[in-house]
């Protein structure tokens, strides 16, 4: 089971519908691609009900969808779909910045600063730099202290996800990421709450106008 083993402090069926939510944020489950509960309860060694359970609660939140035989099958992601996940991401983010910027501490401060070191570094791969990418993002999320902007977040973490498993490879993740990471960390530094809302908007929207393009282009091919 490895990374996806079940953690002992969640119950059987959160336990299952997390990591099968994992599966989906980091690509290993494709848009079209059989969801069945055979393979669920192999993976994780469990039995058909947190199988089940996890697959109604996935296709209530849509990602999952009933394919041909009303079978369950990963959610497509058409741009109507990433336009609508990019609205509420703009949102939440831009609102997690602004609480940030009002409770960072020096502690918040420090760990933030560790992992823009790590992205200066360089990264080796767009899957390198997805993981520091959502390092600093669910860091600045849990900095705001909202429970709800957190939930979102991890709900819309998924989406994106599987936004990006279907332009993987093609994202300019190099061009203006690190910058814009720097001025959101700077704004929350300065206990500046309009201007580290203002820097997250700004990266929001340049990330959501490149994935959607890819995904405009793969439309077209």
């Amino acid at each position: 089971m490895g990374k996806y083993a079940l953690k002992a402090d969640t119950s059987l069926s959160d336990g299952v519908y997390a990591r099968v939510r994992d599966l989906l944020r980091e690509g290993e489950l494709m848009p079209g691609q059989r969801v069945s509960e055979s393979e669920i309860c192999g993976r994780f060694q469990v039995s058909r009900t947190p199988a089940r359970e996890a697959i109604h609660r996935l296709l209530n939140e849509g990602f999952l969808t009933l394919g041909s035989g009303g079978r369950p099958v990963v959610a497509e992601i058409d741009i109507d779909r990433a336009e609508e996940i990019y609205d509420m991401r703009e949102a939440i983010e831009c609102l997690a910045a602004r609480l940030a910027a009002k409770k960072a501490r020096t502690n918040d401060l420090l760990e933030l600063r560790r992992i823009l070191e790590e992205q200066r570094a360089g990264s080796t791969s767009e899957a390198d730099f997805l993981e520091i990418n959502d390092r600093f993002h669910g860091c600045v999320y849990r900095i705001s202290g909202n429970r709800y902007v957190q939930k979102t977040a991890s709900i819309l973490l998924v989406s994106a996800g599987m936004i990006r498993g279907s332009t993987q490879g093609k994202y300019d993740y190099d061009s203006r990421s690190l910058l814009e990471h720097e001025e959101i960390y700077q704004a929350i530094e300065n206990g500046d709450s309009a201007a580290a809302e203002e820097a997250m908007r700004r990266h929001t929207r340049n990330g959501r106008f490149q994935r959607i393009a890819l995904i405009a282009r793969q439309k077209e091919s």
